[in-house]
């Protein structure tokens, strides 16, 4: 309660930390989870994972991915150095690479079944859920940001959580902590999740009570990660449904 009780101007200090912080942690944990199969492939040893070679469209999500994270830092780290119109006129180059992002998303999805790279729980057309799963929540929370870009405490809640979505359950998923069955993936994806946690108990400290925008972009998450579980664990049609996507196995 105390922080509640901060100066406008400590908040807006401790907020610009807050947020530039939460940036380089998504960074770190990109850093974690694809180091070994893209990053530093080659390099370091890989995961206890599928792991085939990396086709175009693979290479050209991973980098499409990485500039759009590199501009998230960018931004919070041009609101910590007060440079308000920088960020807001890098911001709009954020929003295209976050359109961008949204058909490398879907093709990379599609095109993988041709790769064979899922885990031995399940199939190659099921396994398309996780990455489709996420694409909506994420093109909500980019336009909610967006649309919200003159109302700071909406848009930086909702430029957050859209990072958050995409870096979660990819990241966490790939992290040799549990066993590669439908149990051990719902444990990580659901950990995921935790990636949240940070900001509901900032909310909670400055403001007493979670943030609309928050709750929006934790709705958004629940929709990305129990999507997949649901189909799962109840072994829902997804397969049939996927086969005849366009594009998929191209």
């Amino acid at each position: 309660m105390a922080t509640i009780a901060a100066s406008p101007a400590e908040r807006k200090a401790s907020d610009r930390k807050f947020y530039s912080r939460m940036a380089l942690f998504l960074v770190a944990l990109v850093l974690l989870g694809f180091g070994p199969s893209f990053y530093l492939r080659g390099i370091v040893p890989s995961y206890p994972r599928p792991n085939p070679t990396l086709p175009p469209s693979v290479l050209l999500h991973g980098s499409v991915f990485t500039i759009w994270m590199a501009l998230i830092v960018a931004q919070t780290q041009l609101i910590s150095a007060r440079k308000h119109e920088v960020h807001m006129r890098l911001g709009k180059a954020g929003v295209l690479f976050a359109i961008l992002m949204i058909p490398v998303m879907y093709l990379t999805a599609v095109w993988q079944v041709a790769r064979n790279n899922q885990p031995p729980f399940t199939d190659p057309l099921t396994w398309t859920i996780i990455p489709l799963a996420v694409i909506i929540p994420f093109a909500i929370m980019v336009w909610n940001g967006w649309s919200h870009r003159r109302d700071a405490e909406w848009h930086k809640r909702s430029m957050l959580c859209a990072a958050i979505m995409v870096v979660m359950g990819p990241t966490i998923g790939r992290l040799p902590l549990a066993p590669p069955t439908t149990l051990g993936f719902t444990i990580l994806h659901l950990l995921g999740f935790a990636v949240f946690l940070p900001l509901i108990i900032r909310d909670r400290r400055t403001g007493g009570h979670v943030h609309p925008a928050t709750r929006l972009g934790l709705a958004m998450g629940a929709v990305a990660i129990l999507t997949p579980l649901a189909v799962f664990w109840f072994n829902l049609p997804w397969a049939r449904i996927a086969a005849h996507l366009p594009g998929v196995g191209a």
